[in-house]
């Protein structure tokens, strides 16, 4: 495409997401996955798995917040600055794990409960808590990933919400709330 036209198909794309129409939601993947993964591949180290971890989450993220999208900048370069700090986040979350020394690794395989088991049941509960979490109301889920997986405090919270510090605090202890019955209701019976 070129500039003038990119930008227009940008603007009604972003129109028709604030709207919710489902169809917007895959015409933006469509458009910016690939651009979007190319982008984060080599900032995770070059994992395909975890490139395509932070391309899911930077998507998430950018549907819960494209209200709080004003058009200041190219939609591009506001999916890549999501994308940045979700390439971040990931990151630290590494960084933070304990390092396993190749004895570790042997005794985790030899064991009862394989290393792979593991990793798919750590999946498995991701998304189980994506899926449980899209069935949140969107300011709900907005408050939950801001907190929770972007690590800000309620005060920086207050100026990406728009609301009141109090009103930030209900929110949050509201979504916590909905977000645990609505995850037991739907898994803690398996």
């Amino acid at each position: 495409m070129n500039g003038k036209r990119d930008e227009e198909f940008a603007r009604q794309l972003v129109r028709r997401l604030k709207a919710g129409e489902p169809e917007a939601v895959e015409i933006l993947v469509q458009r910016y996955a690939d651009d979007v993964y190319r982008f984060v591949f080599n900032r995770v180290g070059g994992s395909a798995q975890d490139a395509e971890d932070v391309v899911q989450e930077t998507f998430i993220a950018a549907l819960d917040a494209i209200d709080n999208f004003k058009g200041d900048s190219k939609l591009s370069t506001w999916l890549f600055s999501i994308a940045s700090h979700k390439a971040i986040d990931h990151q630290r979350w590494f960084a933070r794990r304990p390092e396993v020394d190749l004895q570790d690794k042997t005794f985790f395989l030899s064991g009862d409960d394989p290393l792979p088991s593991q990793a798919f049941a750590r999946f498995e509960v991701r998304q189980a808590v994506r899926k449980t979490l899209l069935q949140l109301p969107s300011h709900y889920r907005t408050a939950l990933v801001l907190k929770y997986v972007e690590e800000m405090t309620v005060a920086e919270m207050t100026k990406v919400m728009e609301r009141s510090e109090k009103s930030i605090e209900s929110i949050l202890v509201r979504a916590r709330r909905l977000l645990a019955r609505l995850f037991e209701g739907r898994y803690g019976e398996e």
